[in-house]
C-alpha cells in the first residue's frame, strides 16, 4: 500500500538546527514522506538576523523543508517536534497537495 501524500509540511528554521530536525525526521518514515531541503535566505523579521555577518547582509541563512506527507500524521509529527526541539527558531506551515505521482 502506498502512502497517501495530500499535505506539504514546511518547516523554516536555522542552519544551526539542521542535523538535529533530519535525524529526526528520518526516525519517523511511518509519519514523514519524500522530503527535500533548500538552503534559503531569510527576510523580514530584524530579530531573526542574529550573527553580525547576516546583520550585514540584511538576511538570515535559513534551512526550508518541504515533507509530502498524510495529513493524518501532522499532528503527532509537529507535537513531537515540539517535544524534542521546543524552538521559536522553527516555523512551520502546511499547504494541500492537489495531486502528486511520478512521470514513470
Amino acid at each position: 500500500m502506498t502512502k497517501r501524500l495530500d499535505v506539504c509540511l514546511t518547516l523554516l528554521l536555522t542552519k544551526g538546527l539542521e542535523a538535529r530536525i533530519l535525524d529526526h525526521l528520518l526516525q519517523h518514515p511511518v509519519w514523514v514522506g519524500p522530503f527535500t531541503v533548500q538552503h534559503v535566505e531569510g527576510h523580514g523579521d530584524p530579530a531573526g538576523i542574529t550573527s553580525a555577518y547576516e546583520q550585514v547582509r540584511g538576511r538570515a541563512d535559513w534551512l526550508r523543508i518541504e515533507i509530502l506527507m498524510d495529513s493524518s500524521h501532522v499532528t503527532e509529527l509537529l507535537d513531537e517536534l515540539r517535544t524534542v526541539l521546543p524552538s521559536p527558531a522553527v516555523a512551520w506551515w502546511l499547504s494541500p497537495v492537489l495531486d502528486s505521482g511520478s512521470l514513470a
